[in-house]
């Protein structure tokens, strides 16, 4: 049988397969004798190069480049042979690439080895490799050697999970290597992820999963959740502690702008009050204990308090509608919520254009205008009524407070506010058949006209007589009147 010759270049390695039993017979030699030595079948040894040779009937061979590392490269290797790799450790080629303690550590024979064990040969500690008989160089997913460690820049962290599921988030700047049984977590293909940036008005909901304290000494529970917002912390980096709560897909909490004249309806979830908060402001609910909430009228209401609006109406509609075909207002609002934060706020983490991930002052050459949202919050605010001048309305609450607001005014309602409807004859002359409904009396200049039917003179003459009045209504406080009556006429 025509055997080829094993040439293996120095820097490289051969791993030859059933090696000889016999010491002084690894390699066929010119003129030696032809009988076959005895074969260890299914063993593997490693020769470093440079090496020439012939093999015996029966063996196979494979020649390996040795691996050479950069500071950001690593080798997995695991043991296959223990007792071969202790015996063969000081046959390892190594070249260390630092003279520090970790570098020794890896070059140094171990105490005990085990079948299987994984170990991590780093680039910052080894610059080249060649393992003993008894090691091998394990593959990654691509059938490459080295492996790459993970660089993090400034403002990037990666996520190790461990084989007992336990995690390891590391921040940049830093090179990442992996321990043996860790493997990093892939998003998307992405192994590095930028953290979450907060400002005062934005917010992240985090559950506690594991005690542990702050540097400044605070202890968290098990079990508690913490509203972290940017005067806590403008930066946010995950940690193993904490779980962070999404509603769909809102992971980031943002405010909400009202604007002066304005208010929102927040509901304390634990005590189940509805307050009022007025604008101008940015709201920015705590969701552990708050929720905003969207106030929905009764048609009769709508027609009472803004006569002639049909855009009012078919808000209020549409909104009594979904809320129907919901399994929850709350969470209806919460994704409505969130809608309006991402068409108004933006962020990205991809590359420019050019390609160039790194940092970058980039200066336009022409005018750029300033960044421009659109506030649309009419119907999504807090109640609100605007008496014109010269009309007021009566204001009343579920404990029976009342309380008059006369125009020209703008007020928002508390959730648990409605106005008073009164019934008014129209017409000459007055009569019950014809009457209207209003929430708005007119108290300046009012004109009320009648006919008085029937009446009969001194000289027994039966008249119709029509007359006007011009009406004031004034009480001792428009704005705090006596609950038994809503004004008192004063002027006739």
């Amino acid at each position: 049988m025509i055997q080829r010759f094993v040439n293996v270049k120095e820097g490289d390695y051969v791993e030859i397969t059933n090696p000889s039993k016999e010491v002084n017979r690894e390699h066929p030699n010119d003129g030696s004798s032809n009988s076959l030595p005895d074969l260890v079948f299914g063993r593997r040894v490693v020769t470093p190069g440079p090496a020439y040779f012939a093999l015996w009937p029966r063996q196979a061979f494979k020649v390996v480049e040795g691996h050479q590392l950069r500071s950001n490269q690593y080798l997995l290797v695991r043991v296959y042979n223990d007792q071969e790799a202790l015996a063969n450790w000081d046959k390892a080629v190594i070249k260390k690439a630092s003279s520090g303690k970790e570098a020794e550590k890896v070059a140094a024979k171990p105490n005990q080895l085990t079948t299987g064990q994984l170990l991590i040969i780093k680039g910052t500690e080894i610059s080249f490799y060649i393992p003993p008989t008894g090691i091998e160089v394990v593959l990654d997913k691509e059938n490459k050697y080295v492996r790459e460690a993970v660089t993090l820049e400034r403002m990037e962290f990666c996520i190790l999970k461990e084989e007992r599921g336990e995690k390891r988030y590391v921040q940049g700047p830093d090179v990442v290597f992996p321990s043996p049984t860790e493997t990093f977590v892939e998003i998307g293909g992405e192994v590095k992820f930028k953290p979450i940036e907060l400002t005062k008005i934005s917010g992240l909901y985090v559950k506690v999963i594991a005690d542990y304290k702050d540097p400044d000494d605070t202890e968290h529970k098990k079990g508690d959740e913490l509203f972290i917002t940017g005067d806590q912390q403008a930066i946010y980096y995950p940690r193993p502690e904490h779980n962070i709560i999404k509603y769909g897909e809102q992971t980031v909490h943002h405010a909400v702008a009202v604007p002066k004249g304005e208010g929102r309806y927040v509901l304390d979830r634990e005590e189940g009050k509805v307050g009022l908060a007025k604008g101008p402001t940015m709201l920015l609910p705590d969701p552990r204990t708050e929720v905003i909430t969207v106030r929905i009228l009764e048609p009769r209401q709508v027609e009472l308090w803004y006569p002639g609006n049909a855009k009012a109406a078919e808000v209020n509609s549409q909104r009594k509608l979904e809320l129907e075909t919901s399994s929850s207002g709350s969470n209806l609002e919460a994704q409505r919520m969130s809608s309006v934060c991402r068409s108004t706020i933006a962020t990205s983490t991809e590359r420019s254009a050019d390609g160039f991930a790194g940092d970058a002052f980039t200066r336009g050459t022409q005018f750029t205008p300033p960044r421009t949202i659109v506030l649309d919050t009419k119907y999504d605010g807090a109640v609100g009524i605007s008496p014109y001048p010269g009309f007021a309305v009566l204001v009343v609450d579920k404990s029976g407070e009342r309380r008059v607001v006369e125009g020209p005014a703008s007020i928002l309602l508390e959730y648990d506010e409605t106005l008073m409807p009164m019934e008014l004859s129209t017409g000459t002359p007055k009569s019950d058949a014809r009457t209207i409904q209003t929430v708005y009396l007119q108290v300046k200049n009012n004109r009320v006209s009648d006919t008085v039917e029937g009446a009969e003179t001194q000289d027994l003459v039966r008249v119709d007589i029509n007359i006007a009045y011009r009406v004031n209504f004034e009480g001792e406080d428009p704005h705090n009147c006596p609950k038994s009556s809503f004004f008192r006429l004063a002027k006739v």
